[in-house]
């Protein structure tokens, strides 16, 4: 026989532990409580690894975009310091206040900018998910996950195939969230991912030119 209440098969009779409680998937577990970079981190890695569980479930975490900005600032902050600490170094003329000063503005700079860049990046394609492909989700979740796989753009610090580099890898990371967050198909995730990504690397191509 089975038990109507707890669902226990018995023979005879048997101590009734009550209604049975059905255990949580992983998807549906919340975060942990309090300062915890650690679990963030291994998030954001999992994301970088397109995993599909791991974006969801940083689209639906308010503390997503607190880490996700925090890991970009320190990730911007890498960038600058790889290419642009040796110049101000060999810079004529340098010293430890010049060098103390092009730091500060330096990652004021590649903060703001790259923040811009970003978040730039991110609303044109959650934009064009939502207005022409049949976006489900919301920016907030798209822009929790996003941020956390940010990241990835350190590859540009890679010598001449760098920019190539972490364009595809980002590239690949919000066709990935667009797919889980906008529940968008890989392909039309990956034609709104690829067109804003393809836009801009156009007009990096263009102002490098006009540079010259």
């Amino acid at each position: 026989m089975r038990c109507e209440v707890c669902g226990m098969e018995y023979a005879r009779a048997h101590d009734c532990a009550g209604i049975a409680t059905l255990p949580i998937s992983e998807e549906m577990k919340p975060p942990p409580e309090g300062i915890c970079p650690g679990y963030y981190l291994r998030v954001a890695l999992r994301i970088a690894s397109f995993d599909d569980l791991a974006i969801r479930r940083a689209s639906r975490d308010p503390d997503a975009l607190v880490y996700g900005a925090v890991f970009s600032m320190l990730t911007a902050s890498v960038i600058f310091l790889v290419t642009a600490l040796p110049k101000m170094l060999t810079r004529e003329g340098a010293s430890a206040e010049t060098v103390f000063l092009g730091l500060l503005l330096g990652f004021l700079y590649v903060w703001v900018y790259m923040a811009v860049i970003g978040i730039i990046q991110i609303g044109l394609c959650h934009g064009v998910a939502k207005l022409f492909l049949s976006g489900t989700g919301t920016f907030a979740g798209v822009v929790r996950a996003s941020l956390l796989g940010w990241f990835v753009n350190c590859l540009v610090v890679i010598p001449r195939l760098g920019l190539i580099a972490a364009l595809i890898a980002w590239t690949a990371v919000l066709m990935t969230v667009l797919k889980e967050v906008d529940g968008l198909s890989r392909s039309r995730a990956f034609l709104a991912a690829a067109g804003v990504n393809g836009a801009y690397y156009l007009l990096l191509l263009i102002a490098q030119h006009f540079e010259r």
